[in-house]
């Protein structure tokens, strides 16, 4: 060797020794892969956030699919005993099944009291539940009913949704019955007694009535936002709001004694309820009723599954605009990975090239590099998964807290195969521009 001649000094982190195979032997398959693994190591910083955007992408399809399913299952799950007509007064049929059957928002107003009693005595009906809200306590909306809530079912052959876990039914004036819920969240039992405030929900007016009611039964869970109700006797509702009505000029008189009076001499005459719950003999009936009170001017009925199947509806746009956004975020992924490993590859010239003058061909280093691309999309696509679900569980608390309706989540399996597509895609893409980089290095321009 002259003594002019330089020799281009060796990079630290070169290996010592490659296998000299040209063929892609297990052997040299697995030390491509060992010197990724290696590479994304020397990078923690650079490879940790770009797998975090990865895993950003997974976890946005993650949590919007877990998500709009828990809602579904859960909302099908809190309707399932009242596959019936719900009856109630003119307006938006979808505001009232959702403030009747899931007990959300407000009721949207009242109708005489007549149209149940003509449904009691109409022979296509088979059963008819009124229902009269309007207060609440502690937050727990109070539900004015009859007996006959407690023989809702799902089906004719299935037993009863609301079942007692203690005590019994109320049979009385200012009996209650409370939801598993209420009871935990009011921390009241059996024999204990409460007053009811105005308002379907604490703070919305501050009007409190004086007519304590007695606890003499505890619902069963049923995972439906009746576990966080009061029920009670209709006739005690407007014995309460009769109550209220003549406190102001009759001031002096006992208000528990004027309130049992009123609740023992009901006349129906100028009652008002929410709605009626109605199952009809029939398919035939069934629709024979929808019609005449669609065509009448006192009330509307309403299909509780056609209008939540509005709801899904609603659902299904809002997630496939959300889906949109994840492949977005996938595609802004690809090209976050790309651009490191494309700037890491930048520099390893030298390194590629002293590999390349041991032994290594240009399909070790391609695959090498494509390695890498694929180690950060899997292990980005993992992580993806527990954040992912991780967020839909925190989101489906926070939804089930405000709205008394059980969301669960649980692992979607068909969902697998699309997120795998996803981050594969996402890691060839992005590593193979580096790859085709690297494999073209010329070994000479750069030792």
């Amino acid at each position: 060797m002259s003594n002019n001649q330089t020799v281009s000094p060796v990079p630290m982190d070169a290996p010592a020794a490659i296998p000299n195979k040209s063929t892609a032997t297990p052997d040299r398959v697995l030390y491509d892969f060992i010197l990724a693994w290696r590479n994304l190591k020397d990078q923690p910083v650079q490879s940790g956030i770009t797998l975090l955007v990865v895993a950003l992408a997974i976890a946005l399809f993650v949590t919007v699919v877990a998500l709009n399913n828990g809602v579904r299952t859960g909302i099908i799950a809190a309707s399932d005993p009242f596959g019936m007509l719900v009856v109630g007064p003119k307006g938006s049929s979808q505001e009232l099944v959702m403030s009747t059957i899931l007990l959300q928002g407000l009721p949207i107003g009242n109708m005489p009291y007549h149209i149940y009693e003509d449904l009691q005595q109409d022979d296509r009906v088979s059963l008819a539940v009124p229902l009269a809200l309007g207060d609440n306590v502690g937050g727990a909306r109070i539900i004015g009913t009859s007996p006959d809530f407690f023989q809702l079912r799902p089906a004719l052959n299935k037993p009863p949704t609301f079942q007692l876990a203690a005590g019994r039914e109320f049979n009385g004036p200012f009996e209650a019955v409370l939801g598993s819920k209420a009871a935990v969240g009011l921390g009241l039992n059996l024999g204990d007694q409460f007053v009811p405030a105005h308002g379907v929900e604490t703070g919305l007016e501050s009007d409190t009535h004086h007519v304590p009611h007695t606890i003499v039964g505890i619902l069963q869970p049923t995972h439906s936002p009746f576990d966080s109700a009061v029920l009670t006797s209709i006739e005690s509702v407007w014995a309460v709001h009769d109550e209220h009505a003549e406190a102001d000029e009759h001031a002096e008189v006992d208000e528990q004694a004027e309130a049992d009076e009123h609740a023992e001499d009901e006349t129906a005459d100028h009652r008002e309820i929410t709605a009626v719950l109605v199952r009809p003999t029939g398919f035939i009936e069934t629709n024979q009723l929808w019609r005449e009170f669609r065509l009448g001017s006192e009330a509307q009925a309403a299909f509780p599954g056609q209008e939540l199947g509005r709801l899904f509806d609603l659902l299904n746009q809002g997630q496939q605009v959300l889906t949109v956004v994840g492949y977005l975020a996938a595609a802004m992924a690809t090209l976050t990975v790309l651009l490191a490993i494309y700037s890491a590859t930048d520099r390893r010239r030298q390194m590629i090239a002293v590999m390349r003058s041991l032994g290594a061909n240009r399909t070790s280093i391609f695959r090498m590099v494509m390695f890498e691309a694929l180690l950060i999309a899997a292990l980005g696509a993992f992580v993806g998964r527990l954040l992912g679900y991780g967020a839909a569980y925190g989101l489906a608390a926070n939804l089930t807290q405000q709205s008394s309706i059980p969301i669960p989540i649980t692992y979607e399996m068909a969902l697998e195969p699309w997120l795998w597509a996803i981050a594969l895609a996402v890691g060839f893409v992005a590593g193979l521009i580096p790859a085709l980089m690297a494999y073209r290095v010329n070994i000479v321009e750069n030792l």
